[in-house]
């Protein structure tokens, strides 16, 4: 195996496992009408690790930390969604963030810009996903349909509040962690 693939091996190795000890070291619970939701800096590590690798390393490696610590912690009915929201974000957030990089075009301040609205953009994915989620959720288990959007809505303020997190954190960290990552790499 050539150095180029070692590095590449260990690079997903790490954002795999910062991100599940992320949420793993980090959770503040947060109270909410559907599930049971917290704090954390899982996505944050999710998002960068799509920013520096590119969409299709980030998804395995941001699905496979979130999927390891839901597996650890209980919450085994979640996988599926996780599973498919973190790939869907991952591929599409980092597909733009590919065309913004190629845009920039070497420039530090517009990558940067790129990857900030990215940020923006995953985050309001993940409110939107997971209100929908949670709708679906509740009409599967026999709620009406005005209950599950009400129930659903009531429980957002915890999603937003950990989406803007998520994105304030990237937006902090992308620079000196992007350097980081670069001089390893």
């Amino acid at each position: 195996m050539n150095d180029r693939k070692i590095k590449t091996i260990v690079s997903m190795a790490f954002f795999t496992a910062i991100t599940f000890l992320g949420i793993q070291a980090f959770r503040i619970p947060v109270p909410a009408v559907v599930g049971t939701p917290f704090i954390h800096f899982g996505h944050v590590f999710v998002v960068l690790g799509m920013l520096l690798q590119g969409g299709r390393k980030g998804a395995v490696t941001g699905t496979a930390g979130l999927v390891i610590f839901d597996l650890l912690n209980g919450y085994v009915q979640s996988i599926p969604q996780v599973f498919v929201e973190t790939i869907v974000k991952c591929i599409l957030v980092g597909a733009l963030f590919a065309w913004f990089r190629k845009k920039a075009d070497g420039d530090q301040k517009k990558e940067y810009r790129g990857a900030v609205i990215c940020s923006i953009v995953y985050a309001v994915l993940n409110i939107l996903i997971e209100w929908g989620m949670g709708i679906l959720g509740l009409v599967i288990t026999g709620s009406g349909i005005g209950a599950a959007v009400a129930a659903s809505t009531a429980s957002i303020p915890a999603t937003v509040f950990n989406a803007v997190f998520m994105a304030v954190a990237v937006s902090i960290l992308y620079l000196p962690v992007k350097r980081i990552y670069q001089r390893v790499m």
